[in-house]
């Protein structure tokens, strides 16, 4: 409804402005600009006359580069717009609507306001619409850059009663009109809408609930109150489906003198626009009961996603290699050894957390996995897993130089610390591309949610995977479960040694989207050399740092470099970087589109068992559903940029579209034929 209306609004406004063109003559009826330094302002009418009781101006702001105004609730320092019409005549009341603002910083304070040219609607309330109103206003405001100058403005305009022309500013305040917010909640999409202000510990908190039938893309929530309360980070959780949105506000209970007051809320996103005005109430919450069971949630999630990741293909080999490290080892020893693996993995989480924290703040665009994006990444990984598997073939033992192992610190002539910390800090990185299904709403969390948030969820991460570990820490003694050393402990390393030779290929696999064969063939050579050398012991230590920088070198040299090709050959599937998803389903076609990697564990699961099984293939062909293939393999802006949208920062992405359901319905990580044939009915 809110859709049909917008476009009823523009196609009024076209033709409106159609008309203008064609016109002979232009009409404009405004104030002349009054000027203060750095700003100007000016009264403009849409119409040459009125007789209607309600009459629609505009007051149009022209600000100088980089100079600010202010919102009706400007948070930290400033002051919105007043007006004073006491001098006008025909006038009962004048109201300002106030557009969609944006965040700004100015003199280390977070204010809400606008920049360069803004307008806004006036709805003038008139004594007499058969009488000429006189309009006298005395304006103050404020713009600020690195210093802030107030602002006066004295602005007169006539406005004669009768049927009146269009003048040159119709088309530029409807079209602010038609952006502005009204009540009424119904000609939107929003199916349900709760507030609740709670006290609690000294804190105020808002909280929100919200439930639409399309979708949330990246909201923005803005508070009115008569406190002129600060601008404040908002904690937003969101449903799998992206269709409920929770969102808190936390703000200090000094900031409030009453109990009771009215609130205005101003939503806007992609997808929606709203205002709500209720009167509100401050709950008190008993303090020792409260809890945020959201953060409790992702926590929980967190943890059980964690735990999870030692039963994927890419961990297992490395918890396995742990176990049995430790048979025929004394308790006290076990528990050391668990006990500094669990250290790595939780100081690794952490780093994690560090890097994307920062990439966070300098603004470069983070997701789960992005590592595997890059070669040289993806090169340390391959020679790191290389040495586990000639471990598990028995060609020799990892042990440090003599100048470090002789180090006390080092458990005093071995490297019993710093291997158990390393085996759990590559477990880690080994586990992120086998984590969407697990942890995709976590890390959705963790990426868009506080700094706090982010390192609790990495923390909670780092704990699940650490918790097989940790129980054998604490419980030495289930070691004994296992048979004692013997020929079975042989056979199932090199069972392991599979598996990690299966993760080389698979590696390897994902390096040749950017090396040629050359590289793998390379990369072959320098294994069965690295082979020989740790066989016959020559030269260990300074002739393998010597291939092993040697193989890091490859990437330069342009006979390793692969040759474009086309990304899909398949028939079947276009090129997501070619095709425009609205222009393919405004032909009443449906769209079905697949984002994934090679590096993605969950999306070779998907595509070996769903989507290129023989029934969904038949299905696809005799729906004619138009398929869509996006490769995240290496970085790709325009798909980071698409998954953004729907604040998503790992794959697999899979999603139907059609002119029913233009923004999509987005289907979980791990998909199934029945998933796959009902979310077709419902886009059709």
């Amino acid at each position: 409804m809110d859709k049909v209306i917008k476009v009823i609004n523009l196609l009024k406004i076209a033709i409106i402005f159609a008309f203008g063109l064609f016109s002979t003559a232009g009409y404009s009826l405004s104030s002349d600009w009054a000027i203060s330094e750095k700003s100007k302002v000016r009264l403009i009418s849409p119409m040459t006359a009125s007789n209607n009781n309600k009459l629609i101006l505009a007051l149009e702001y022209e600000l100088e580069d980089e100079w600010k105004t202010y919102w009706k609730s400007p948070g930290g320092g400033g002051f919105p717009q007043k007006i004073i019409w006491n001098n006008s005549s025909n006038v009962n009341d004048i109201k300002i609507l106030w557009p969609e603002p944006i965040e700004f910083e100015i003199l280390g304070l977070k204010s809400i306001g606008y920049k360069d040219k803004v307008i806004f609607p006036l709805i003038v309330d008139l004594e007499d619409n058969q009488k000429q109103t006189n309009l006298n206003l005395n304006i103050n405001y404020l713009v600020c850059k690195d210093v802030c100058i107030p602002g006066s403005a004295d602005i007169f305009l006539n406005i004669p009663s009768g049927d009146g022309e269009y003048t040159d500013y119709f088309f530029e305040i409807e079209k602010v009109l038609s952006t502005t917010l009204n009540n009424n909640i119904d000609f939107t999409p929003i199916s349900n809408f709760s507030f609740k202000a709670i006290e609690n510990n000294n804190s105020v908190i808002f909280d929100i609930e919200i439930s639409t039938n399309s979708f949330f893309d990246d909201p923005k929530i803005f508070i009115h109150t008569p406190f002129g309360l600060p601008v404040v980070e908002p904690i937003n959780n969101y449903s799998l489906d992206f269709q409920k949105l929770n969102t808190s506000l936390y703000y200090s209970a000094d900031q409030f003198n009453e109990k009771k007051f009215p609130i205005e809320i101003f939503f806007y996103d992609n997808n929606h626009s709203f205002k709500v005005e209720k009167s509100v109430e401050i709950e008190n919450v008993d303090k020792n009961i409260s809890t945020n069971t959201s953060l409790i949630y992702l926590l929980l999630i967190s943890l059980l996603g964690g735990f999870i990741l030692n039963l994927m293909p890419c961990v297992f080999p490395v918890l396995s290699l742990k176990l049995l490290s430790v048979i025929n080892t004394e308790d006290k020893k076990i528990k050391s050894s668990f006990f500094i693996t669990v250290l790595g993995i939780i100081s690794s989480f952490l780093i994690l957390g560090v890097f994307f924290a920062i990439l966070k703040q300098i603004n470069i665009s983070i997701s789960w996995g992005m590592q595997f994006q890059e070669p040289y990444f993806l090169m340390f990984i391959l020679i790191i897993i290389s040495m586990f598997f000639l471990n598990t073939l028995g060609l020799f033992q990892i042990n440090l130089p003599s100048f470090l192992s002789s180090s006390k610190i080092l458990n005093s002539g071995n490297n019993f610390y710093t291997k158990n910390f390393f085996n759990g800090f590559f477990a880690t990185l080994l586990a992120t591309p086998c984590s969407a299904p697990y942890l995709g709403t976590a890390v959705t969390a963790a990426f868009t949610q506080s700094t706090t948030y982010l390192f609790l969820i990495f923390c909670f991460m780092g704990i699940g995977m650490s918790l097989p570990y940790l129980i054998i820490a604490f419980f030495p003694g289930l070691i004994s479960f296992l048979p004692r050393s013997g020929k079975w402990m042989i056979y199932f390393k090199y069972f392991l040694s599979i598996l990690l030779f299966i993760t080389i290929v698979w590696l390897l696999s994902i390096l040749n989207n950017y090396f040629n064969y050359f590289f793998i063939v390379t990369f072959t050579v320098l294994l069965i050399l690295i082979s020989a050398i740790l066989k016959f012991r020559i030269y260990q230590i300074p002739l393998i740092i010597s291939l092993i920088i040697i193989f890091f070198l490859t990437p330069y040299l342009n006979s390793f470099q692969k040759i474009n090709e086309e990304n899909y050959k398949s028939n079947n599937w276009l090129d997501f970087n070619s095709k425009i998803i609205p222009e393919i389903i405004a032909n009443n076609e449906i769209v079905f589109l697949d984002i994934t990697a090679d590096w993605c564990i969950t999306c070779k699961f998907n595509k070996i068992n769903v989507l290129n099984s023989k029934t969904v293939s038949d299905f696809f062909d005799s729906q004619e559903v138009t398929l869509i293939k996006a490769d995240w393999t290496q970085p790709n802006e325009k798909i980071n940029k698409f998954l953004k949208k729907y604040n998503k920062f790992g794959i697999p992405f899979n999603a139907f579209y059609s002119s029913k359901f233009p923004e999509g319905i987005v289907m979980n990580e791990i998909l199934t034929e029945k998933q796959i044939f009902e979310t077709y009915n419902k886009v059709k």
